[in-house]
């Protein structure tokens, strides 16, 4: 989940990975695992999800999956019984490593306002949480304070292009296609 605020101008929520969990000591954005009961949870309960190639239960899974894990690690999005407004959050990429990957992952990332409320680490594979501007943070890791797998990157390249949650999400507005971009299919 691409979390993004407001502090005045546009950041976006990152966390850092302990060492020796998958993508140790690297920046990642909440997220994780998809469950068998996040599909469970149907259209009904995530309605107006929407992801390229995806069916509306498929989409409402991801979705919920993003949603439950940015609670688990983050602490946000705190009522596990809420129904999630699909039409808040924006499908903005899908990565799958290669075949020969020792380690494959095929992920899906959404684009989601700050739902209000302080994001803490609640979760062991996480050592910090905190804001940043994606310029900051880029340039952090240009000089090596930082480390990132190419997703992370990614998404933090493409938000540069604007100033506020408010052109972020209108961005994606005015060409999905283009925002779903952000995300290339194989690494």
């Amino acid at each position: 989940m691409v979390i993004i605020d407001d502090r005045p101008d546009l950041h976006v929520l990152i966390g850092k990975r302990r060492p020796g969990a998958f993508v140790g000591d690297m920046i990642v954005y909440p997220g994780g695992a998809v469950d068998a009961e996040d599909f469970e949870v149907g259209p009904q309960r995530v309605p107006g999800a929407t992801a390229p190639g995806l069916s509306p239960v498929e989409a409402a899974g991801y979705l919920h999956a993003a949603v439950r894990e940015s609670r688990e690690e983050v602490g946000l999005w705190p009522d596990v019984d809420a129904v999630i407004d699909g039409t808040q959050f924006v499908a903005v990429g899908h990565w799958t490593t290669p075949e020969d990957a020792p380690r494959r992952y095929d992920t899906r990332f959404f684009l989601a306002r700050h739902p209000g409320g302080e994001a803490t680490v609640c979760d062991p594979e996480l050592v910090d949480v905190w804001w940043e501007r994606p310029s900051e943070a880029l340039e952090r890791l240009e000089r090596g304070e930082l480390d990132a797998i190419a997703p992370t990157v990614s998404f933090l390249t493409a938000l540069l292009q604007y100033r506020n949650v408010e052109e972020a999400f209108s961005g994606t507005d005015r060409s999905r296609k283009r925002i779903y971009d952000w995300g290339v299919t194989t690494l």
